[in-house]
């Protein structure tokens, strides 16, 4: 669990990093707070996919591991675009 959440953080700082870089996009609300969201909710995203959601679909191992972390940096992507929408 401890990789997983390990993972995700630094994913998720990444993603929230360098995504609006990419896209030539002003953060509305400043880049720690975009920083800040997507790892909350990455990591919330992460525990809760590595333990109620994986098991039930039948992951084990390292797809358990790979698709948690990867949902969860994907969903950090997610709230990026919603506090954009938020703000417009």
């Amino acid at each position: 669990m401890f990789i997983v959440l390990l993972i995700t953080f630094v994913g998720s700082v990444l993603i929230t990093w360098l995504l609006p870089k990419a896209f030539n996009s002003e953060p509305p609300y400043g880049l720690a707070v975009d920083i800040g969201v997507g790892t909350v909710v990455g990591l919330i995203w992460a525990y809760i996919a590595y333990q109620f959601l994986s098991p039930v679909i039948g992951l084990t191992g390292w797809l358990r591991l790979a698709g948690s972390a990867g949902d969860a940096i994907g969903f950090a992507a997610v709230m990026l675009w919603v506090l954009r929408k938020i703000k417009s």
